[in-house]
């Protein structure tokens, strides 16, 4: 009977319900002023602040953009994040403006498309330059290494030459012919 009883004990704290990282509004980035019926990313201003949050990588070490480690991730950096761009825009700010606040407090790591400048530019134009110098090895490869040199002009065969192509192609269809 003890045996018993400890078993359903026990069986009743396996399949207890497990409380997940999220449930609902509870994470970091909960907004109890959000409006009811709207999303933040709507409309104009919406716009600006998804395409802010697009470009920006968020801090946490997740590599995630901004918006993606918010709904993804729930960190607690990319919520702060998101209400300083959207407390900006609303406040009549460009995006430029928005985005070199955040490239001034954090450096060029927080973009997640580097400028192209400097030794950016490697990044930018290596790429291409492979992608050219292997089609030109496999141009290459393909015409054997062998670089042309003079083209021997074609000229027409003489009867003599004529005659004796024909009498080869006769001798050759001959002894190719079937024997049925």
């Amino acid at each position: 009977m003890l045996k018993s009883a400890i078993l359903i004990l026990s069986g009743l704290f396996l399949v207890a319900p497990v409380r997940a990282q999220s449930t609902g509004p509870s994470h970091a980035g909960f907004d109890p002023n959000a409006p009811l019926g709207g999303h933040y990313h709507d409309g104009e201003l919406g716009d600006k602040l998804l395409g802010l949050e697009s470009d920006l990588k968020c801090n946490c070490g997740c590599g995630l953009d901004l918006h993606s480690c918010q709904f993804q991730m729930q960190c607690g950096v990319s919520p702060v994040w998101s209400k300083r761009i959207r407390d900006a825009l609303e406040s009549g700010e460009t995006v430029e403006v928005v985005e070199a606040g955040f490239v001034a407090d954090f450096g060029t790591a927080v973009l997640l498309a580097p400028p192209p400048e400097g030794f950016n530019l490697v990044g930018y134009l290596l790429p291409a330059v492979a992608i050219l110098g292997a089609g030109m090895l496999l141009g290459l490869l393909a015409r054997g290494g062998t670089v042309s040199g003079e083209y021997v002009p074609v000229t027409e065969p003489s009867d003599e030459d004529v005659a004796r192509l024909r009498e080869e192609l006769r001798k050759l269809d001959e002894e190719e012919s079937p024997d049925w």
